[in-house]
């Protein structure tokens, strides 16, 4: 969940922020899911009255905190549907245009402490990163090598799996990379380090967001199945693999990826595969599209497989 506004979260007051993540909850437990990925840092920020970062615009206008703790009421109502509920956060990523350095210790120690305070505080089942790591719209970074970053934010995520760790064991820290690996690996993701040794993560979660009718010049390609197949051969440690799923692609035209608005049983068609490849599960997203008018066939297919 990232769409605080269209949820219905954002500038609300206690009673209303709390009956509308009822029903997100609700709705999130009626499709199926079992576990709930929140976001609760987009920009150096925070959804919870925090002393490392401020108050998050995309939930308060004013950036100021409301008369409660946003996130103490998400913990809560989540296990209350029997969800589990992992903190997503971004962890560089200060503005579309500006990024915490990943070659600073400083950046790494307030990564980190931002996480303590969330496990410390808060009953969360896990913390999640999302795939920004490396910018590649920003000048300054643009020539620092692969290598390079994939070795800072190494540093950065081992130290955040040590702090999980040292917490709680039963704790889970997971990273949702892009689908394609080696567009991954440029932003910093060390995928062959992850995927065969251990000390850095629990879990993956692949974004392997495209149909598998993709278009590539003339020639049209099974691009998730081709990709899944790559992550899945990428994988020597069998660490827990959930594909990501694009439920927000879901009855959409793209002159590439046509299999969108040309089939409306993607989904049902992916959860299949990863279940043949030996994969852990899937997750999708984003929650907001589950309701979609678009999606509507997608979804009713989906909901029908899963029953």
């Amino acid at each position: 969940c990232f769409e605080f506004e269209e949820l219905g979260l954002k500038d609300k007051t206690e009673a209303q922020f709390r009956a509308n993540a009822n029903k997100i909850f609700a709705t999130i437990r009626a499709n199926g899911c079992n576990t709930v990925y929140f976001h609760v840092r987009a920009y150096d920020d925070a959804i919870y009255p925090s002393s490392v970062a401020g108050f998050s615009k995309y939930i308060s206008s004013d950036g100021k905190a409301p008369g409660y703790d946003p996130l103490k009421i998400l913990v809560s109502l989540a296990h209350s549907h029997k969800l589990k509920i992992h903190a997503w956060m971004n962890p560089y990523r200060v503005s579309s245009t500006k990024i915490l350095d990943p070659a600073s210790e400083t950046t790494t120690v307030r990564i980190v402490n931002q996480v303590k305070e969330i496990i410390n505080r808060y009953a969360v089942d896990g913390i999640h990163f999302d795939d920004y790591f490396y910018p590649t719209n920003i000048k300054k970074y643009k020539k620092v090598p692969a290598a390079t970053r994939r070795q800072n934010v190494n540093v950065m995520v081992r130290k955040v799996y040590q702090a999980v760790k040292q917490k709680k064991k039963s704790l889970k820290f997971g990273i949702s990379p892009a689908g394609n690996i080696e567009y991954a690996e440029s932003l910093g993701c060390d995928l062959a380090t992850w995927l065969s040794e251990d000390g850095y993560i629990d879990y993956i979660v692949p974004q392997i967001y495209w149909s598998d009718q993709y278009r590539m010049g003339r020639k049209v390609t099974s691009l998730y199945t081709n990709r899944l197949n790559k992550w899945v051969n990428l994988n020597k440690n069998n660490t827990p693999m959930y594909i990501g799923l694009a439920t927000y692609r879901a009855g959409t035209y793209s002159s590439s990826d046509l299999g969108w608005r040309r089939k409306n049983n993607n989904l049902v068609s992916q959860i299949k595969k990863e279940k043949a490849a030996g994969c852990d599960g899937f997750v999708l997203f984003s929650s907001s599209y589950m309701y979609h008018s678009r999606a509507a066939k997608e979804m009713k297919n989906y909901r029908n497989y899963i029953r």
